[in-house]
């Protein structure tokens, strides 16, 4: 139950690109960007991700770049774009903390054919239910 005045805007789909040691464990960088996009005080945001695994072998690299789906939502952000880049900035800001600075973070809004992939990709394959 919402307690604020202002509505929450309604959920988007977006596509988080990361650059970070290649040695880490994606489940725990998703887990750790999970909690800074969630908990950070300038630009809150309420935000569910999902590793989407690389179909090409890693090389073998000091860096690697991860991908993720995102659903965002935020009460102070209303569209799409604005959503993704306050998530594109809490993850920046979260991931040089922990990496440093040679590490990045794009996030873009998914486009419109995208989002039924991206959404099979994260909660799978949809399927009617009969009562």
């Amino acid at each position: 139950m919402r307690t604020s005045a202002e509505p929450c805007s309604e959920p988007v789909m977006a596509l988080l690109r990361v650059k970070a040691p290649a040695d880490v464990d994606p489940h725990v960088l998703e887990a750790a960007l999970t909690r800074a996009l969630c908990t950070d005080a300038d630009r809150p945001l309420t935000a569910e991700l999902e590793w989407v695994p690389a179909w090409r072998p890693a090389p073998r690299a000091a860096k690697r770049r991860f991908v993720f789906v995102a659903v965002l939502r935020g009460s102070r952000h209303k569209g799409a774009e604005e959503l993704a880049a306050a998530a594109e900035r809490s993850a920046k800001r979260a991931l040089k903390r922990m990496f440093g600075k040679s590490t990045s973070a794009k996030a873009r809004p998914a486009a419109d054919p995208e989002v039924a992939t991206f959404w099979c990709a994260f909660r799978g394959t949809p399927h009617k239910v009969t009562a």
